[in-house]
């Protein structure tokens, strides 16, 4: 049966080091942050470490993480008696690869006693990428909370990439993500070691490393590549009026055709709208509701005209000039 874990031992990762909970991160799969938040983290604590100050204090993450953190416990529990192992949940030093550049902390540490575990839904218990694993030894155990449906396979940054290179830091050969879908159903996903992801880990903690290093060296961010107007808005965050304009090569050109085509597309489909619902809006005058039929008098839509909710008066802050987040075209 599971030892009755005491507390929650906070993160012990290294900001200025790539950790296992960030490998999604800075794979693009995250949903949360990108590679160049990973990045500016990093460097952000560096910076402060070069002034004699510490690192910067990390950004609040939600109601949802806190209640992950107050609920770990009781996932890690049950996953443990689940599992019909033990668990050590007092872990106070972090785990560091042999070779690589990354770290890590675990949420707790499952004694495996040698059994096969095989793939049974039906109690719960996912393996994933096999019909069964067996619990050689200790093991890495994850507790994850989230608000979704649950998933036959977990979600790539809740824990697969996570354990993955937590294994690679311990030598450890299974690893148990304990998942609590919308506090009704716990799912435990069972892994093993992944070649294929562990090379993938490799090679991006060494490009993250190396863009580092290039900063200790000159002072000068190797940003990765944006993934959307917004990390492109965070990334470059002012406007030096010095530099020349950028001539572009028909590549680039024609990327700014095809965002000319695009918002013209867009700007049509959006005058139809408003024709559409400007309609519709007279023909239903004060009425709330109204029914859409088919040529054959079936009800195929609701349409709904609702009063937005009263708001009271309030002043708007002032706020700092900030890069926009679209293009202006010509």
């Amino acid at each position: 049966m599971s030892k009755t874990p005491e507390k929650i031992i906070g993160k012990l990762s290294d900001d200025a080091v790539m950790s296992c909970s960030r490998l999604p991160a800075i794979m693009g799969v995250s949903g949360f942050s990108s590679p160049n938040d990973e990045l500016r983290t990093s460097i952000a604590a560096l910076d402060a470490r070069s002034k004699g100050l510490p690192d910067p204090e990390r950004s609040l993450a939600g109601e949802a993480a806190d209640w992950g953190n107050r609920l770990e416990n009781d996932i890690l529990r049950e996953t443990a008696r689940r599992l019909e192992c033990s668990i050590d949940t007092q872990i106070t030093n972090r785990v560091q690869h042999i070779e690589l550049p990354l770290q890590g902390s675990l949420d707790g540490i499952l004694e495996g006693d040698g059994r096969v575990i095989g793939h049974d839904p039906s109690a719960g218990i996912y393996v994933v990428g096999a019909d069964s694993i067996t619990l050689d030894g200790p093991g890495i155990a994850e507790a994850k909370l989230t608000g979704v449906m649950p998933l036959p396979v977990p979600a790539p940054y809740r824990g697969p990439w996570q354990c993955q290179g937590l294994m690679m830091c311990t030598g450890y050969k299974w690893a148990a993500i304990g998942t609590l879908y919308r506090g009704t159903e716990l799912r435990i996903y069972l892994m093993a070691p992944d070649p294929v992801m562990r090379a993938k880990i490799r090679g991006d903690v060494l490009d993250f490393a190396e863009r580092l290093a290039d900063y200790r060296r000159n002072g000068v961010v190797d940003w990765y590549p944006a993934l959307s107007p917004n990390d492109a808005r965070d990334t470059y965050t002012v406007v030096e009026d010095d530099l020349p304009p950028v001539h572009l090569d028909q590549a680039d050109s024609d990327l700014v055709m095809d965002l000319l085509a695009a918002r013209g597309a867009r700007n049509a489909a959006q005058k139809m709208i408003d024709a559409a619902q400007t309609a519709l809006m007279d023909r239903m005058a004060l009425h709330p509701t109204a029914f859409a039929k088919n040529e054959n008098g079936e009800v195929f839509a609701e349409v709904r005209w609702a009063m937005s909710p009263a708001r009271k008066e309030y002043t708007v802050a002032a706020k700092p000039a900030k890069r926009a987040g679209t293009l202006k075209i010509k």
